[in-house]
């Protein structure tokens, strides 16, 4: 048994309090709408990760100034993984391309409509991997 199975069971938890709930948010958010759950959800989720933070002893002013001062790394590491992201849906897109062209005995190819869809989503991919 995993016993790390109540993370997931309580994140389901908060997603299905979230999606049931009819909290006004403000926000312009009409209550019970999707837009308006997952706003709830993501509140719960960064609330119960400050609280835990702030129960381990943690001070949410020192953690934000730490995150700040190491933003410059950050940004970089998260621009690197975007890009390498990007490049995967490249690399997915032209195997797509390639199996609708040059497959054509096998009866489970994609079609030329998946072909396409493809290259439009690997031409929006590609410039997230050069920009």
């Amino acid at each position: 048994m995993n016993p790390f199975r109540w993370i997931g069971r309580l994140v389901s938890g908060l997603w299905s309090f979230s999606r049931a709930s009819y909290i006004d948010v403000g926000r312009g958010l009409r209550p019970g709408s999707r837009a308006s759950g997952l706003f709830i959800f993501l509140f719960l989720i960064f609330f119960l990760i400050g609280l835990v933070l702030v129960l381990l002893g943690f001070d949410l002013v020192e953690i934000d100034n730490w995150i700040e001062t190491q933003s410059g790394w950050l940004d970089a590491v998260g621009t690197i993984l975007f890009r390498i992201v990007c490049g995967l849906v490249v690399l997915l897109a032209g195997f797509t391309v390639w199996g609708a062209i040059f497959n054509r005995k096998d009866p489970n190819r994609p079609g030329f409509g998946c072909a396409i869809g493809a290259i439009i989503i690997g031409y929006f991919a590609w410039f997230g991997v050069i920009g």
